[in-house]
């Protein structure tokens, strides 16, 4: 409780201090300002809109609408002008106007075009996404790339109420969840492969398991891009499977202030609010995204607590060039979960010797002292932005971060900073093993630099749009540790914080490691005759890591690698409905360079390519898009522990996987609109020289296939007008993973595959919205698995994570 009344006092009080200090009167401006919001007759705004304003001079000032389907024209003309707003699927609106010496801000409804109205300009509203800049780094339509990339707009992060980032890119085909941080993290897979709590922001790198912060904060998300395979060419070392680039929300052009209120069980108490606000001249603005959240969980001794604040200003230096600032400032705690613990059976089989079960026990089970496990963290960054017009379609843009994450000591357990995590399964009778660590200090420190140039040129009758760019993270960070050994705990009558005895000196230790990757790379997308689009890509690497033992583990290592990744691709548009795409791209990883091997070594880097097919679509209008693609990636130099020493790891061979995926995303009528994906793959170890082989096994922690639908329903007319229902159901198949069987003598028997079966949980959605004026509240209602089936959402080596019980999440959203 005195954690829910901070939470809501800090919020009252930082909410009132900056609409305090941002709300001065706006100044004079020697322009006439004419912005405003261009939406759908539901209220959805609509982004990428072309606005274009005719002056009595004859001057023609032109911008787009942005992702809150905001628009800010400037122009010294005065008197009458002509308005005109064309969006892909719409009807063009066309309107007279009086330009006067003040600020003028206006509200523009488009409505859906009819099947034969015809309109050229790009946008996108409601699910569906038309363009997107994750996959080559330009704002570029789909239909005219060669690369596979989904989009989780704004409005499905609001459908469903997403709270955390899995539930968002599980809409998307081939993404599944994993538990690299024990609950911590935004870990998932992309077609196969682990991607180790790595995503990115804005573009830039944010590695949650090596930083060990706060997972994503969705409260700060416009939007999320998810680019499936390879793309070391733009984005450097990470995993083949691809990469989930956030699109933060970045102050806007116009006023706006929302708070928003959810509600849930198990204690769930969350406040936002995002106050967006003009200042001098509407050359300069500002924008505040806070988020409070208390809660408890269906898990026995897991609680959160997290207060973030996003501040950001946004200066137009001049028409050449604009500086965007953002920052962040998050504090709090939440605790590690070890989930379920396994109880295996022995089987006959040379490479599988038993099979291991979730132990049969209520999913609230948690098996780690009261008090342990707790993790409080405070991080902070920030983020300049630089944009300078060099020429028409030519901005430079470069971009900095500098991020800073602690975790120092909890005090109140029974050694501050313990960690316990379960040894292996639990026996027969019950009883589990545990070992635990005590850290006095953990710090990361994060460096980056960003700088691009794209552009576009025509020669004759074939344009380029072309890139060139370079990337520069340093990564280095500290902590230290000892390990204690908590005693024995029976699943079936746990006995909990009993004595530990005084921590181990021999297995008291420390480490500093680092960390620098940069990487130059260019990129032409060419546009032939006949709809041909032809993308070719190379990136030259550079990277360097070593890591520095003391105690149970001593050595200094480090590594220095220089390969060059290719990228291609060839796309024909048979027509404006239809893209038929093939395409070639190539991995240099960088989790092996992390990995120490046998003799104090790194291990060489890990390498991968891909060849993919697939077919684009856009229907109705361009309101409904569908995709499919297969593919196939080979992963080279894959770590895996060395059965001598598990604290070691070494490169097994070679690891593939190969499958097909749909993804279809829209607005079937003027009321319904869909989100949906099914992917279904195979992966494999292909090679593996370590004792025993997983040779021929698929991966583990991997399922066979996923699968997502959600729909929402919307009346645009009538009196049901405002009301909204939506509803569907996610999951994927059954999944495995291994852990080493050993005899008394510690020689490898085989493997133990701890298993878990398939789910599927059915989720809906109710709500209500008012609008008045610029002014709306929303009320909503999200219910998680209905049928409150008891299932396991992910695995890992002897525990699985149970996934969430039925839940009612209301919220309520006033916007003004």
């Amino acid at each position: 409780m005195k954690d829910m009344l901070f939470v809501r006092r800090a919020m009252l009080v930082c909410f009132a201090v900056f609409v305090a200090l941002f709300r001065p009167p706006d100044l004079l401006a020697q322009n006439v300002i004419f912005s405003g919001t261009v939406e759908d007759s539901a209220g959805r705004v609509i982004v990428g809109a072309q606005v274009t304003l005719h002056t009595s001079s004859g001057a023609v000032v032109t911008a787009r609408t942005d992702a809150a389907g905001y628009f800010f024209l400037s122009t010294g003309a005065r008197g009458p002008a002509t308005l005109t707003i064309e969006a892909r699927g719409f009807e063009i609106l066309t309107r007279e106007i009086a330009l006067s010496s003040a600020q003028q801000e206006q509200n523009f409804t488009l409505r859906i075009a009819g099947e034969q109205q015809t309109v050229t300009v790009t946008a996108s509203t409601g699910y569906t996404a038309t363009e997107a800049s994750s996959g080559t780094k330009m704002d570029l339509p789909l239909m005219e790339t060669p690369i596979s990339v989904q989009v989780i707009p704004q409005q499905v992060l609001k459908d469903q109420q997403i709270v955390n980032l899995i539930d968002a890119i599980t809409n998307v085909s081939g993404v599944a969840p994993t538990n690299d941080s024990y609950g911590t993290s935004d870990s998932f897979s992309i077609r196969g492969f682990d991607a180790a709590a790595l995503i990115y922001q804005d573009g830039l790198r944010l590695d949650e398991y090596s930083d060990s912060g706060f997972a994503q904060d969705m409260a700060n998300v416009e939007q999320v891009e998810v680019v499936k395979g390879p793309a070391s060419v733009l984005y450097g070392q990470g995993e083949p499977g691809g990469l989930v680039n956030i699109i933060t929300k970045k102050p806007r052009p116009n006023r706006f202030d929302s708070f928003q209120q959810q509600f849930g069980g198990h204690g769930y108490y969350r406040a936002i609010a995002d106050v967006n606000q003009p200042l001098v001249d509407r050359r300069l603005y500002s924008r505040l995204v806070f988020d409070g959240l208390s809660s408890d969980s269906f898990r026995n001794f897991i609680h959160t607590n997290e207060l973030s604040f996003f501040p950001s200003l946004k200066w137009q230096l001049s028409d050449l060039a604009d500086l965007t600032l953002q920052g962040s400032y998050q504090t709090g705690s939440d605790y590690t979960d070890n989930g379920i613990p396994f109880q295996s059976y022995p089987v006959n089989g040379s490479q599988i010797v038993a099979i291991g079960y979730p132990a049969p026990v209520i999913r609230s089970s948690n098996f780690v002292d009261y008090g342990s496990n707790k993790v409080h963290t405070r991080q902070f960054d920030i983020k300049p932005f630089l944009t300078i017009h060099l020429g028409e379609n030519w901005p430079l843009r470069i971009i900095y971060k500098y991020a800073y994450i602690t975790t120092p000591p909890t005090s109140g357990q029974l050694y501050p900073g313990l960690d316990e995590v379960y040894v292996g399964n639990a026996d027969s009778k019950g009883d589990l093993a545990r070992f635990g660590f005590v850290t006095d200090y953990f710090h990361h420190r994060t460096n980056q630099v960003i700088a691009d140039l794209p552009g576009s040129f025509t020669i004759g009758k074939v344009k380029n749009t072309v890139l060139v760019g370079f990337d520069y993270s340093k990564d280095t960070g500290a902590y230290d540790y000892n390990t204690v050994f908590p005693a024995t705990i029976n699943i079936f009558n746990p006995v909990y914080n009993q004595p530990i005895p005084p921590p181990d000196p021999s297995g008291q230790g420390w480490n500093t490691l680092g960390y620098i990757a940069y990487g130059a790379y260019a990129q032409d997308l060419v546009q032939l005759p006949w709809h041909i689009f032809v993308l070719a890509g190379v990136r030259m690497n550079w990277a360097y890591a070593y890591e520095n033992y003391a105690g149970a583990y001593v050595g200094n290592s480090a590594v220095h690698e220089r390969p060059t990744n290719p990228r291609g691709g060839l796309l024909w548009q048979a027509d404006d409905h239809v893209s038929l795409y093939s395409s070639y791209s190539s991995n240099y990883g960088d989790s092996a360079l992390g990995q120490n091997a046998p003799g104090q070594k790194f291990l060489p880097p890990e390498s991968a390519n891909q060849v993919e097919f697939g077919v684009k679509t856009e229907w109705l209008n361009r309101r409904l898009t569908a995709s499919t693609a297969v593919y196939r990636i080979f992963k080279h130099n894959v770590p895996a522990p060395d059965p001598s020493n598990p604290a070691l790891v070494i490169a097994i061979g070679t690891a593939r996987t190969q499958g097909i995926e749909f993804d279809v995303a829209g607005q079937v009528t003027r009321d319904l609109r869909v989100i949906a994906s099914y992917s279904n793959f195979q992966s494999v170890i292909t090679k593996d020289t370590n004792v025993p082989s997983q040779q021929g096994l698929p991966f583990g922690s991997v399922p066979h296939f996923t699968e997502s639908f959600w729909t929402t329903w919307e009346p645009q007319e009538g009196p049901v007008r405002g009301f909204r229902l939506g509803g569907g159901v996610g999951g994927h198949s059954g999944e495995q993973a291994y852990q080493t069987v050993y005899d008394v003598n510690y020689n490898p028997l085989g493997f133990e595959a701890d298993k878990i079966g398939s789910y599927a949980t059915l989720n809906l959605m109710g709500g209500y919205q008012h609008n008045w004026d610029r002014k709306s509240l929303s009320i909503q209602m999200n219910i998680e698995n209905l049928l409150n089936k008891h299932y396991f959402s992910n695995v890992n080596p002897a525990q699985g994570l149970p996934g969430g019980p039925f839940n009612i999440i209301p919220a309520m959203e006033f916007r003004f």
